[in-house]
C-alpha cells in the first residue's frame, strides 16, 4: 500500500505533460475508456493535417485498439497492415495507397516513448526519495 501512494506522489513530482501521463496510465492500468478519449482527441489532432479527414477516427481507433494486443515479436507490432484494415473497415486498397499503416505506427511508437519517459520520470522521483530517507 505504502508503494501505491509513494508512486502517486512521484507522479505528481515527476512534471508528466498530460499525454505522456495518459499514454502511460492506458499502458499500464488497463486501457481505461476515459483516458482513451483523451488519447483519441490528442491523436486525432496530430493526424488531421496528414489524414484524409474521414479515416481519422477509424485510424486512431484502431491504434487505441491494436496496442491492447500481444506484439508480434518478428514485426514489433500486434496486428499486419490487412488486419488493420479490417478492423478499421477500410479497403485494403485504400490503406495501402493513403500508408495507413504508417500513421497507426507513428501513434503507437509515439505512446511507447511517451510511456516510457514518463515510466522514468516517476522512476527517478521514486529513487530519489528512498535514497533521501
Amino acid at each position: 500500500m505504502r508503494q501505491e501512494y509513494l508512486r502517486a506522489a512521484a507522479e505528481a513530482y515527476a512534471n508528466l505533460n498530460e499525454l505522456q501521463s495518459d499514454c502511460y496510465h492506458y499502458l499500464n492500468d488497463g486501457f481505461d475508456t476515459s483516458i482513451q478519449s483523451r488519447l483519441a482527441s490528442s491523436y486525432t489532432a496530430l493526424l488531421s493535417k496528414e489524414v484524409p479527414r474521414k479515416y481519422i477516427d477509424k485510424i486512431v481507433c484502431t491504434a487505441l485498439v491494436e496496442c491492447q494486443y500481444p506484439i508480434n515479436e518478428s514485426t514489433g507490432y500486434a496486428w499486419s497492415g490487412n488486419e488493420r484494415a479490417a478492423f478499421a473497415n477500410i479497403p485494403k486498397a485504400t490503406w495501402s495507397r493513403n500508408q495507413m499503416s504508417d500513421h497507426i505506427d507513428f501513434i503507437l511508437n509515439n505512446m511507447s516513448q511517451n510511456a516510457a519517459s514518463a515510466r522514468a520520470k516517476i522512476q527517478l522521483q521514486l529513487v530519489g526519495y528512498s535514497e533521501a530517507t
